[in-house]
């Protein structure tokens, strides 16, 4: 189905024309589409930004490296404990023992031998108790260790997102201010306009990803590329004329 001419838009809105509205040129729908490209490109911009807004990837992942290394941090400082307690344990069964058999109250050969076996078991168990709470001591030690890195890659990162949130809200906000200014440069501009004219452009520039209205040059199209015919860029620089691509149907405008 063939986009709409001059023609068309005229005749819907020729009841709403007042006859003090100056015609439209191309030139003026092509220096309007110039502040729409830029309206478009600040959008997007604003858009972009919007998205980008709050807490990364990067700093999440950094806090729940973190929130690991502290839940392992606790598990093992809790296990040390444990070691420490059994530690506690084996050493008030073998003070009692080893006073009984010195103190020279316990006389019975055989009551002396079944405390010295019980005596040899304990201490072998604490033996082990005390090679396991050195190396426990290490792991802690370790673990700290790679929290506190953990913490300050955190902090490093969250400082690098707070200045680039920072930088990204200004630009925002420089943004939000041209698209503004825009806006009420767009006014003015299309309050003069003729309607039809506007009409057809506006369905065009819907249609043609932002690009209603194209240039020609060396009597090609720049919006398709297409070699005009003579005739056609002829009509063109006569001016007082609106005329449109054959093949893209785009607004030409005299490069």
């Amino acid at each position: 189905m063939p986009w709409p001419t001059l023609s068309q838009f005229s005749e819907l809105s020729a009841q709403s024309l007042r006859p003090c509205i100056i015609m439209t040129s191309a030139a003026d729908l092509f220096a309007l589409q110039e502040i729409d490209l830029r309206r478009d490109a600040r959008r997007a911009v604003i858009a972009d930004i919007e998205a980008r807004l709050g807490e990364t990837e990067a700093v999440l992942a950094a806090r729940e490296a973190v929130a690991a290394a502290e839940t392992d941090l606790k598990e093992l400082q809790s296990r040390q404990r444990h070691l420490d307690a059994n530690l506690e344990d084996l050493d008030a069964r073998i003070r009692p023992l080893e006073k009984k058999m010195y103190d020279g109250s316990v006389r019975n050969p055989k009551e002396l031998t079944d405390m010295q076996k019980e005596l040899n078991h304990f201490k072998k168990q604490r033996s082990q108790l005390d090679d396991d709470g050195l190396e426990m001591i290490e792991t802690v030690e370790a673990a700290t260790q790679l929290l506190s890195q953990r913490r300050e890659t955190l902090r490093q990162t969250e400082a690098e997102w707070q200045a680039d949130q920072k930088d990204l809200v200004e630009t925002k906000s420089r943004a939000e201010g041209e698209y503004a200014s825009l806006e009420g440069e767009r006014g003015v501009r299309t309050a003069e306009m003729d309607r039809g004219m506007l009409g057809l452009y506006e369905t065009l520039r819907s249609a043609k990803t932002g690009r209603a209205v194209a240039r020609v040059e060396r009597g090609t199209c720049q919006g398709c590329r297409i070699t005009l015919p003579t005739h056609l860029v002829q009509r063109l620089r006569s001016g007082g004329i609106l005329v449109q691509c054959p093949s893209c149907e785009r607004i030409l405008v005299a490069g």
